[in-house]
């Protein structure tokens, strides 16, 4: 894993993930990422992982009818190159940041997990966001503007948004 340091300004890339459950053997359904600027995302779908039947109830339930399929589905493989192309894309030194260090984080690692696909820009260890009364106030706040719950790619807008939100 690259541990980026440079002169350029650190970008953010919020990202969240949906999985089959949370259980010993979950599974990755998909990857939504947002760049700090709010204008570039990226959301994935995974078409090799998992069967719906080996998702929870609560995830058929709340997962799986938000997924859009079409070009969103793509294999493991290519998730990995796509991914590393679109990070590397953002041309300044990212650090991935997540809410769920024990959920979400084991997923980057997977996807990256084969020797050489580690994008170069992109920092090792990621920002957990600090989950605070007035965070999940703003994450709340952010889901009356219609983005929707368990959407990986609107989980981790919305987290940006209560990110911006309680900046001092």
């Amino acid at each position: 894993m690259s541990k980026v340091s440079s002169s350029i300004p650190l970008m953010r890339v919020f990202f969240d993930t949906e999985f089959t459950e949370l259980g010993i053997d979950p599974r990755l359904i998909s990857i939504g990422l947002v760049a700090e600027d709010g204008e570039r995302t990226f959301y994935a779908e995974l078409s090799d992982t998992y069967e719906d039947r080996q998702c929870s109830d609560f995830v058929r339930k709340a997962v799986l009818p938000h997924l859009e399929g079409g070009v969103a589905r793509i294999p493991m493989n290519r998730l990995t190159l796509r991914l590393g192309k679109w990070l590397e894309s953002l041309d300044a030194p990212v650090k991935l940041v997540t809410d769920s260090l024990s959920w979400d984080w084991p997923w980057i690692q997977e996807i990256f997990q084969q020797e050489e696909t580690w994008p170069a820009n992109v920092d090792g260890k990621p920002e957990i966001l600090d989950r605070s009364p007035a965070f999940d106030l703003a994450v709340e706040k952010a889901f009356t503007t219609g983005l929707r719950r368990h959407h990986s790619l609107d989980d981790a807008k919305a987290n940006r948004l209560a990110w911006l939100a309680t900046q001092p």
